[in-house]
């Protein structure tokens, strides 16, 4: 994948800014997009994040992908479920650091967000999980609107996430959490006057397209989620975006309109730029200690 482009024309790496550096957490944000890499890697740099940001870091939004189909279990679910899901079997597993079900990170884009505890984000974890998966539905929205007259997308409201076993008991709950529903999460529903079956009455014609979690920790937070492009083998009962709008949609394309609008929205200076050393060394430790360990993963 080549590196994405600059998204405006005012971007500059935040070490050439002029001036001192500014005291606000909510005026900048770091962008990080990074080549598919393993899952005890990716999940290792979002913990290294959070540790910055505790450390008083600057807020950071990192885009990545996987390089192999990888199953990521929801921090308290048990090893031994992932038996259940046939499919995904011979896929690679890591555990996360956050809630909810299992995740099968393919043919998607996976994005973290991590906030220092100054930001006005990191004080509402609700608000935070809104304003994303709010910015992915309207992106995704502009592109609905000329790709499909067939399917709407729509922001799950709370009095319908029982509906879709949010409020079940946890081990009631589908193994995946593209098949459960929580507040927030944006699904492709039919629209209005098509034949499927509306939302409501037959949740296997609602699909969760974009579903996210969090971990809070010394104030401030991590926030990281997926954006189900196309159906994965290794999940076959999931399909993506490009799967229900017929239209293709890359990773790189998405990342750019999905930060193009961040920035503007959020009235933040966001910078492209690397991984920083000291946060690299840190996940290089994280992974040897935690996400690498099997017994990390088989834990529970």
């Amino acid at each position: 994948m080549s590196p994405i482009r600059p998204l405006t024309s005012d971007l500059r790496p935040l070490a050439s800014s002029p001036g001192p550096p500014t005291s606000d957490p909510c005026a900048a944000c770091r962008l990080i997009i990074d080549e598919p890499v393993a899952g005890s890697w990716n999940m290792s740099v979002d913990e290294a994040l959070l540790e910055a940001a505790i450390g008083g870091g600057p807020a950071t939004l990192r885009l990545y992908q996987w390089s192999e189909p990888t199953l990521s279990l929801g921090y308290f679910q048990r090893y031994d479920d992932r038996r259940s899901h046939a499919a995904s079997r011979d896929s690679a597993v890591v555990r996360r650091s956050s809630g909810g079900g299992a995740i099968l990170h393919d043919r998607e884009l996976t994005y973290s967000l991590t906030l220092p505890a100054g930001h006005r984000l990191a004080r509402n974890a609700a608000a935070l999980y809104s304003v994303v998966h709010r910015l992915f539905l309207q992106v995704l929205t502009l592109r609905l609107a000329t790709a499909s007259a067939g399917w709407r997308l729509q922001i799950v409201p709370a009095r319908q996430a029982a509906a879709g076993g949010s409020r079940r008991p946890a081990d009631a709950e589908p193994f995946l959490c593209f098949q459960r529903r929580s507040p927030g999460d944006v699904l492709l529903v039919p629209a209005a006057g098509t034949s499927a079956t509306p939302l409501g009455r037959n949740q296997s014609h609602a699909w969760k397209i974009v579903g996210s979690a969090q971990r809070r920790r010394g104030g401030a937070i991590l926030q990281h989620g997926s954006v189900l492009l196309e159906r994965s083998p290794a999940a076959p009962e999931l399909p993506g975006y490009s799967d229900l709008a017929d239209e293709a949609i890359s990773f790189a394309a998405l990342a750019e309109e999905f930060t193009t609008r961040f920035s503007a929205e959020l009235a933040v200076d966001v910078a492209a730029t690397s991984l920083p050393d000291t946060v690299c060394d840190a996940a290089r430790q994280i992974e040897r200690e935690k996400y690498a360990n099997q017994a990390w993963t088989t834990r529970r």
